[in-house]
Order: C-alpha cells, then sequence, then structure tokens
C-alpha cells in the first residue's frame, strides 16, 4: 500500500509540473504579444513626435487660380505617405475648402531634392493646387499629416 501512494505522489508531481509548465509556456507567449503590440505603439507614437513640417511659404496666385506651397520637413524623420495629406484653405471671407494630395487632377506634388515619393528630413515639398474657385486674400493655409501633425501659414 505504501508503494502505490509513493507511485500515486510522483506521478501526481510529474502531471502538476507539467502543467505548470504548459501555463506558464501560455503565458509567456501571450506576454510577449502583448509587450510587441505596446513596443510598436510606443515607436509609432515616438515617431509623430519627431515629425515636424513648416510652411516656409505659400502664394496664391489669381491669373491662373493656383495657390503654390512650399513645405519643408524640419523634423528628424521621414513622411512616407505623401498621398494622404490633407489642405485646408480659408479665405479672407471665411469659405474654407479642402484638397488632398492623393487627387492628382488638382494637387501635384513635386519634390525639390531627391525625388523618391518620400519626404526627408531637410528636404522641401512644392504643392501645387489648382483651386475650384477665386479666393479673396489673405487665406490661411492649413497642411494635416495622416499622423495627426498639422502646421498653419496666412499669406500676405
Amino acid at each position: 500500500m505504501g508503494e502505490s501512494t509513493t507511485i500515486t505522489h510522483a506521478l501526481l508531481t510529474i502531471v502538476a509540473v507539467l502543467m505548470a509548465s504548459i501555463f506558464a509556456a501560455a503565458v509567456i507567449g501571450q506576454l510577449n504579444s502583448v509587450i510587441n503590440t505596446i513596443s510598436i505603439s510606443i515607436k509609432n507614437k515616438s515617431d509623430t513626435y519627431r515629425m515636424s513640417i513648416a510652411i516656409i511659404y505659400a502664394y496664391y496666385d489669381t491669373s491662373i487660380n493656383n495657390v503654390t506651397i512650399f513645405v519643408k520637413n524640419t523634423g528628424d524623420v521621414s513622411y512616407s505617405k505623401l498621398d494622404n495629406i490633407d489642405i485646408f484653405i480659408t479665405d479672407y471671407s471665411g469659405a474654407i475648402d479642402y484638397y488632398s494630395s492623393g487627387n492628382k487632377a488638382r494637387v501635384t506634388l513635386t519634390e525639390l531634392g531627391s525625388p523618391n515619393n518620400v519626404l526627408e528630413p531637410g528636404e522641401t515639398l512644392r504643392i501645387d493646387i489648382s483651386v475650384s474657385r477665386s479666393y479673396v486674400s489673405p487665406l490661411e493655409i492649413r497642411i494635416v499629416l495622416v499622423n495627426g501633425y498639422s502646421t498653419t501659414y496666412v499669406t500676405g
């Protein structure tokens, strides 16, 4: 009777250790997944804070109904989503118009640096917009990037 009790205890101990190992492996696997998700989220938010653009000059040409904007990447990360730039133009009367850099019929992008469809740090981007109507100066131009960063410029 003593031997069967010892064998039973040994088997129960082995099963308990095995179950604990399986549980630990599952928990560690899930914990690793959570840590990776948090790490990616922190990196994306960090890149957002390191992204910075500035409108260095903009003007409205009334003769051809065209707004030209020069945007410089003043941050230390590249911006590769050039087809996802939102542009809002507000004139003196308060009317607001929206343009997207993805609308190739109205918006033309020209990189004044290495033309690789990426706005590198220090590089300037020329945005030409064939506007839909005449504006009353001065114009307020707001550019919003896909990550939420925005900048504003008022023409003279």
